[in-house]
């Protein structure tokens, strides 16, 4: 992989801003709280495409999860209820549950439930948020971001249980974590004296912590299917999709815009494709639509899936069992 020049960010808002964490699903509540308008895909729908997304959308008010189904352009949605947010679906290896981050009993906790929306289960119950979760490759536990300890530290839950360990410690910010598929490391974005930088925790190593990225502020980590690689949102203004190899620790730009803002990648279960959110402004005006670009062919340009008000972001991809 190709190096991308790299430049530091003098402050610290700076990164915060390009790098929001638990604000993606706490910001100002939409005038639409009354169920009934779902998510719009885009027609015609893009063909060639196969699997399943999992997403969260505002469209009706508060955050809640939906299906996006790739062959037809269907979309379902799993959650309700207008009381709470339900957020950052997260598929389990085996694609029959999803973890996800509510505000349906108070503050941020984790949850799962099966693929099709039923059997809500609370994993964590804790005075402090805790959100943000990723599954381990033998689904015996999730990895969070947690501030019971401070702004942000990861954790993991077991699901037999509910044992909270924590995994990062340190004056550095921890949020946005990402297992990788083999199960050997958990990225995540830390934010140290100014900006947000990818790192990752070896768990073959004693949780040994190593940053993978410098420069420009970098977050949101999501592993490539072979665990080889990290996409990640990175810099701003407008923000674009980079991708990092693990073992050479080169970094290259994985798709960019010159007018809006990408963010949320995560790749398709054959790594031949990035699903991510797009957006006209991040924060102040975003219009988030759900989108997929190729990584075979850099340069091409992005298909959107969805259109229309609110926020469609988050996606997460079913993944195909082996």
């Amino acid at each position: 992989m190709n190096g991308v020049a790299m430049r530091v960010v003098p402050l610290i808002l700076t990164a915060t801003l390009a790098c929001s964490g638990r604000g993606d699903a706490n910001g100002p509540e939409p005038e639409n709280n009354s169920p009934g308008s779902l998510p719009t895909a885009v027609s015609p729908f893009p063909t060639g495409l196969k699997g399943t997304l999992a997403f969260e959308s505002d469209r009706e008010g508060r955050t809640k999860i939906y299906t996006l189904q790739l062959e037809t352009g269907k979309i379902t949605r799993l959650t309700e209820g207008p009381l709470w947010h339900d957020s950052h679906p997260t598929w389990s290896p085996d694609g029959r549950r999803i973890a996800f981050h509510s505000t349906r009993n108070g503050n941020f906790d984790i949850y799962v439930m099966d693929a099709d929306g039923g059997n809500i289960q609370r994993l964590t119950d804790h005075p402090a948020n805790e959100f943000d979760p990723t599954w381990d490759k033998d689904m015996r536990s999730i990895v969070f971001t947690g501030e019971r300890d401070g702004r942000g530290e990861i954790y993991r839950v077991w699901l037999d249980s509910k044992k909270v360990d924590r995994l990062t410690a340190g004056f550095d910010r921890a949020i946005m974590p990402a297992e990788s598929p083999d199960g050997r490391y958990v990225a995540y974005a830390g934010q140290t004296i100014r900006e947000f930088q990818i790192h990752v925790v070896d768990l073959t190593r004693n949780n040994e912590i190593s940053q993978v990225t410098s420069g420009e502020a970098a977050c949101r980590p999501a592993f490539s299917p072979d665990s080889r690689a990290i996409a990640f949102v990175l810099g701003q203004d407008p923000s674009r999709l980079g991708i990092v190899d693990m073992q050479t620790r080169q970094a290259r730009t994985l798709y960019k815009h010159p007018s809006l803002w990408l963010y949320y990648p995560v790749f398709s279960p054959d790594g031949e494709r990035v699903a991510f959110a797009v957006s006209p402004q991040h924060h102040q005006g975003e219009d988030w639509d759900l989108a997929i670009v190729s990584t075979q062919s850099p340069g091409t340009t992005f298909q959107r899936l969805t259109v229309g008000p609110g926020n469609d972001r988050l996606p997460s991809w079913k993944p195909i069992p082996h």
